[in-house]
């Protein structure tokens, strides 16, 4: 039996029987894995520590035939305020679900590995967590090759400068002559394209104090919705949750 050392972010797992866990990880040098972590349900199992749900850790796995199986993991960092706190739990889901859900098994992809790793770190400390999440929703579509197209009309080519129409079938937007092309088009206003301009060419440092307001990102929101509904072919569990624990939120501050 082959064995080989990893990093990796814990994305997701599952109940084995009464004791074992299938864990979902994410590599640097061997994309998205899945391993037996075996007796880690038990109390003081060696493997509790670095098999937490979006723990950064240190791997030595034995190959398998259908499952890796973990002989030993060091966390490295364990990212414990996300799972401590509900609102960054939920949108922590749904950022590891969406990238499972649009990336293949044991996929080589360092880049994409360290921007999640950064996404962690600004979930685990970062004040808006919805406009981080658009950010988030932007920047990995991009990196997985379904970048919008936002400079000019997907159709004919015209810069757009007034009625612009967002068309997640087409892959950008599109100009007032054009809209008729695509029926279920949304309508961004030139404010929210600019914002969307800026996620997209901008790094995190220089974008995660856009100045934004409730109707740009209710536009922003949706139209990314869409898009990524549309590209990985699926509506993913973890936003009806999401979804739940934003209004929550939205309830408490407003009778604070």
């Amino acid at each position: 039996m082959g064995l080989y050392r990893t990093e990796a972010v814990v994305l997701g797992h599952k109940k084995l029987g009464e004791a074992d866990k299938i864990l979902t990880l994410f590599s640097p040098e061997k994309g998205k894995i899945h391993a037996v972590a075996r007796g880690v349900c038990r109390p003081r199992n060696h493997l509790i520590g670095g098999t937490q749900l979006f723990s950064y850790s240190s791997f030595l796995l034995f190959n398998g035939k259908s499952l890796d199986t973990i002989g030993q993991c060091e966390v490295k960092e364990s990212f414990f305020r996300i799972r401590e706190e509900l609102n960054r739990m939920a949108y922590g889901l749904y950022f590891a679900e969406l990238l499972q859900a649009s990336t293949p098994a044991e996929e080589k992809n360092r880049h994409l590995f360290y921007f999640f790793l950064k996404t962690l770190h600004l979930l685990q400390n970062h004040a808006d967590l919805e406009l981080l999440s658009r950010i988030y929703e932007i920047k990995l579509m991009a990196l997985q090759g379904f970048a919008p197209q936002l400079s000019e009309c997907v159709m004919c080519g015209e810069e757009v400068k007034h009625n612009v129409g967002f068309s997640p079938a087409l892959g950008g937007i599109i100009c007032s002559k054009c809209h008729g092309e695509d029926s279920h088009s949304v309508k961004i206003s030139m404010r929210t394209l600019e914002i969307m301009k800026r996620i997209m060419y901008g790094t995190y440092e220089s974008i995660n104090n856009l100045d934004t307001d409730k109707i740009i990102m209710t536009q922003l929101k949706e139209s990314l919705r869409l898009f990524i509904e549309y590209h990985i072919n699926k509506k993913l569990k973890s936003t009806m949750f999401l979804n739940d624990v934003y209004k929550l939120d939205k309830l408490n501050k407003n009778e604070a």
